[in-house]
């Protein structure tokens, strides 16, 4: 049986085959509306970077129902990477708009800069499922814990907590982590849990590897 999928932020990296200062010429050549250069906050920005990391800071114009909004792109290694877009007028701009915005960077600037600069774009997909974000024991030994489960108590009876355990051992002896906020998102949206529930697994989740974590050290 195959999750359903949920709408996440989408991550960009640039990967560049020979400097940093190349993208970022790159970038900048093919800048022209609706996309704009804020060289002063980009200079501020700057001004706080640590070990002389460089930034870039553009600006977008509002586009239908999508609020004029500030993207920054951060040196990582040899590349960018977009660490953040920001709406000017309003408080946030939610996953749809956020990923619209960051589509619309790609496609007008990006793309045409990379086939001229020689860079590689790394462009995630906006909708993830649980296979994306852990290795392929701790995502099944979770969805048998949350498909065999109480939904209304949780991990409260014993057969549940072992199986809770059990994702818990696996996830800390595997390679990836699931975000918090993803693991509330996937057992709401997509396994049906109460959100008071899956904030409580969520809460027990990060104490328990924390825990996990402190005894390896200890060791």
């Amino acid at each position: 049986m195959t999750d359903k999928k949920i709408e996440v932020f989408q991550y960009l990296h640039l990967r560049s085959r020979t400097s940093a200062s190349s993208v970022r010429s790159t970038i900048l050549a093919q800048v022209q509306g609706p996309w704009h250069h804020d060289l002063e906050r980009e200079e501020d920005i700057r001004s706080h970077a640590v070990d002389d990391e460089d930034a870039i800071v553009l600006v977008r114009d509002a586009f239908d129902d999508v609020d004029e909004s500030c993207l920054v792109l951060w040196q990582e290694g040899e590349g960018y990477k977009v660490s953040n877009i920001v709406p000017q007028n309003v408080g946030e701009l939610g996953i749809a708009k956020y990923n619209s915005i960051l589509r619309d960077f790609v496609a007008k600037l990006v793309e045409p800069a990379a086939h001229a600069g020689g860079f590689e774009i790394e462009l995630s997909s906006p909708h993830q499922s649980l296979d994306d974000w852990l290795d392929t024991e701790p995502a099944a030994a979770l969805r048998r814990f949350s498909r065999l489960a109480n939904k209304s108590t949780g991990a409260g009876h014993p057969m549940d907590r072992d199986r809770w355990y059990a994702f818990l051992i696996s996830t800390h002896r595997a390679s990836k982590r699931l975000d918090t906020d993803l693991l509330v998102r996937w057992l709401v949206e997509v396994e049906h849990w109460s959100d008071d529930t899956a904030y409580d697994l969520a809460r027990d989740y990060e104490l328990a590897l924390g825990l996990l974590e402190q005894y390896d050290q200890s060791m």
